[in-house]
């Protein structure tokens, strides 16, 4: 019976570890695009969005992610668009932008946002938002504005002419519509790591060679690198409770 009770014990702390919440580490990677929609409502939409989101081929062959997504009657045509998007590896600062667009006689945006897959209980936030205009920086959020209509992702938006926190039509600031470039530059932190750029650039650690006569060491397993340190924990208990049963057989 004591026996029992103490496998018992040990397999309720095994449990109580693989329920620890898991946050976002260095180890994860994430991605950010811009999302844009002029007045006529030429766009690109978030990466997510089912229609025309981010793999997603028309009957017509277009791939709209890939470009400015324009309209001539109800017919799809392209407006251009050279993005660059942003591979997220850690904490750290990070652009997307969108050059060599065509939004024709246009005035005026209804929508401008980043829209990531990091997602909303990732634990990570985003900051300092800048909104880059041909080159010149026409606001910062010290705080990201998220969405409320991203319900899984975060994606802190600028401009949106039907949000009352953003000014609707007004907007939170004035602006000339841009004609060559828009870059929206913002802060990535909780990920763990200042970025995956100073791990590479950190010098290896050295090994010594064990000597000739030493005996040779049981091998060693080591566990995936998931990021998941619950998932580590509950190894390591694991093992715990193996040896134990070793242990108590013997006895």
């Amino acid at each position: 019976m004591k026996k029992f009770r103490t496998l018992s014990a040990i397999a309720a702390a095994a449990l109580a570890v693989s329920m620890i919440p898991v946050s976002a580490s260095a180890e994860d990677t994430y991605h950010a695009y811009i999302g844009v929609q002029s007045a006529s409502f030429s766009f690109r939409n978030a990466w997510y969005e089912p229609s025309y989101g981010k793999g997603v081929t028309g009957d017509d062959g277009m791939v709209y992610f890939d470009q400015i997504t324009g309209w001539d009657g109800p017919t799809a045509v392209s407006k251009g668009g050279v993005f660059q998007d942003a591979e997220i590896t850690g904490d750290g600062t990070y652009t997307v932008s969108v050059t060599d667009f065509d939004f024709g006689s246009d005035e005026s945006l209804n929508l401008l946002f980043v829209s990531t897959d990091i997602p909303l209980d990732s634990g990570v936030t985003i900051s300092d938002v800048k909104v880059v205009l041909d080159g010149n920086t026409k606001y910062t959020f010290d705080e990201a504005y998220l969405s409320p209509d991203a319900k899984e992702y975060l994606e802190p938006m600028c401009i949106n002419i039907w949000n009352d926190d953003l000014g609707k039509e007004e907007g939170l600031f004035g602006y000339v519509m841009p004609e060559n470039s828009i870059e929206l530059t913002f802060t990535v932190s909780g990920l763990g790591a200042a970025s995956a750029e100073a791990e590479e650039e950190a010098p290896a650690e050295e090994t010594e060679a064990p000597a000739e006569e030493a005996p040779a060491a049981a091998e060693e397993t080591t566990a995936p690198k998931t990021g998941n340190t619950a998932a580590g924990a509950l190894l390591a208990v694991m093992g715990v409770a193996a040896a134990a049963a070793v242990v108590s057989k013997r006895k």
